[in-house]
């Protein structure tokens, strides 16, 4: 069996035509599907649509699903905040059996090939406790990078020495079933195999949204499972006009929509790392300046933070 391994598409639907383009190049017809489909890029509906319609896929819900879920039957005549307009953006583009179909689908899941198991969940935190994310979180990554482009090697480098001297890490992973566990949400493609071979990791990074400071394309991961129980993990970058999608981002509704959000996701897909975090903490700051303490952030202190973050820190878009 071979599958394609798609995480965080997160609205971006160029970015996952390329994933699927690519893939179906590579003879796979058979698609696992890791969360986080919406928030982020301005095709929601239509990134659900495409996936619906792929003859073979698995899929899980993320966490950005269970936003959409809280939107649920809310009155929308009190969507008036300035945080959380991508939410609304979002929850108002999905078409309902599109949204009915979203939210069908299971928290994780278990696959059975022959011996081989498949164990499936939106974040590692299901496996292997906080042990990625601890150190390898979007945020952590940016400031370990800096302002450096990595190369897949010396990342794949990087993080497997890390956890190779992990003693939490090594600890739990030393319990777990042998088994392949596949997992996506910190937008950070890498794999990590026992020494016997028999217990995998695998997270194939953010198809839409790539944090990882890799300037090299769209990532996804193949998943070959021969019938000896031989397995081969493939991490795929396709190439992507980046450039090019930005500036359909900019034309966009949601450029309109939700301005700031979207101002922000376009400087992460410029440079490949986390801003969002760090603009947040800077908002929440801001309003404690100000004295404002109104969640979600008010339009006015949503757009004034921005403005100076902005000023401050040079952030173009």
């Amino acid at each position: 069996m071979r599958f394609a391994i798609v995480s965080d598409i997160h609205g971006n639907l160029p970015a996952l035509n390329a994933v699927i383009e690519d893939a179906e190049k590579n003879n796979i017809g058979d698609f696992i599907f890791v969360g986080d489909y919406c928030l982020s890029n301005p095709y929601p509906d239509e990134c659900i649509s495409r996936i619906r319609n792929l003859d073979k896929k698995y899929i899980i819900r993320g966490n950005e699903e269970k936003y959409l879920e809280n939107l649920i039957d809310k009155d929308q005549s009190t969507w008036t905040d300035g945080q959380m307009q991508i939410s609304y953006y979002c929850y108002q583009k999905i078409g309902s059996d599109n949204m009915d179909y979203l939210l069908s689908m299971p928290n994780q899941m278990k696959l059975v090939y022959d011996d081989v198991i498949l164990h499936i969940a939106h974040s590692s935190e299901e496996f292997i406790s906080n042990c990625e994310h601890r150190e390898w979180s979007t945020a952590k990554v940016a400031m370990r990078y800096k302002d450096s482009w990595m190369t897949q090697d010396a990342f794949r480098t990087d993080i497997h020495n890390y956890l190779s001297e992990d003693k939490q890490f090594n600890g739990i992973f030393d319990e777990l079933e042998n088994g392949i566990y596949i997992f996506g949400h910190s937008h950070i493609q890498w794999t990590y195999r026992s020494y016997n071979g028999k217990k995998i990791l695998i997270n194939p990074g953010s198809c839409g949204l790539p944090l990882d400071c890799i300037d090299m394309g769209i990532p996804y991961t193949i998943l070959d499972i021969s019938n000896d129980d031989n397995v081969i993990v493939e991490e795929r970058r396709v190439p992507f006009n980046m450039d090019k999608y930005i500036e359909i981002l900019r034309q966009s509704e949601q450029f309109a929509k939700a301005n700031v959000w979207s101002k922000v996701i376009i400087k992460e897909l410029k440079t490949k790392r986390e801003h969002l975090f760090f603009f947040l903490r800077f908002v929440e700051k801001y309003a404690a300046e100000i004295e404002d303490d109104q969640r979600p952030f008010s339009v006015s202190t949503w757009e004034k933070a921005y403005e100076l973050w902005e000023k401050q820190y040079g952030v173009p878009y």
